[in-house]
């Protein structure tokens, strides 16, 4: 079974002393069949479900992703070109599935060290899904509007947006709280032009 990146025979090698893997020697990736992968997730215990969390470009600053991450590789069981999944880090690295037989390609154990942080490591599959890549690109438009937020007001005014954000979404009357410090907001910003403006005059 020839590596996905080098010109090389994979090796037999053990992930987390449980999971049997292919390992390259070269570039240090590892494939992981489906069929190993679907045992060890039958393997688990029923209790056992890792909280998800979400990708985003602050996290895992130290982490560099391998040299051959930006090689595209064919599935060592069936020869066709892997899907990319890309994990948007702070240093971004992509996930490689086989479409057809459902294999896995890591380009180093510390994707998957991550993959395991975050929750996802039991749910690879659905990483390759459109959905879940517009769930992640949701996620990171609102933390960066979050951020967008302390940036303008400081952290503790921004903290009491957050939680009075949090108290109305869910409120059925929230758009009536909304409309109220609109006008508020609006108000306040017609009292300062007008003070601008009679200060501009008088000089």
């Amino acid at each position: 079974m020839k590596s996905p990146k080098c010109d090389v025979e994979l090796e037999d090698a053990i992930l987390n002393d449980i999971i049997p893997v292919k390992y390259c020697p070269i570039s240090k990736g590892f494939w992981i069949s489906a069929k190993e992968y679907e045992a060890w997730l039958a393997s688990l215990p029923s209790w056992y479900a890792p909280e998800e969390t979400l990708p985003y470009y602050n996290q895992f600053e130290d982490f560099v992703p391998s040299p051959f991450d930006g090689k595209a590789g064919l599935c060592p069981e069936c020869g066709t070109y892997l899907s990319r999944a890309r994990i948007n880090i702070k240093n971004p690295f992509y996930i490689e599935r086989c479409m057809s037989c459902g294999g896995i390609w890591f380009d180093s154990g510390e994707e998957w060290k991550i993959l395991e942080e975050l929750g996802l490591h039991t749910k690879i599959h659905e990483i390759f899904s459109s959905q879940w890549q517009a769930k992640v690109r949701q996620h990171q438009q609102e933390m960066i509007n979050r951020e967008t937020v302390i940036d303008k007001l400081g952290e503790e005014i921004a903290e009491c947006v957050f939680q009075l954000t949090e108290i109305l979404e869910n409120h059925p009357q929230a758009d009536c709280a909304a409309t109220y410090m609109l006008r508020r907001f609006e108000k306040k910003s017609k009292e300062l032009n007008g003070k601008f403006s009679m200060g501009s005059k008088s000089s």
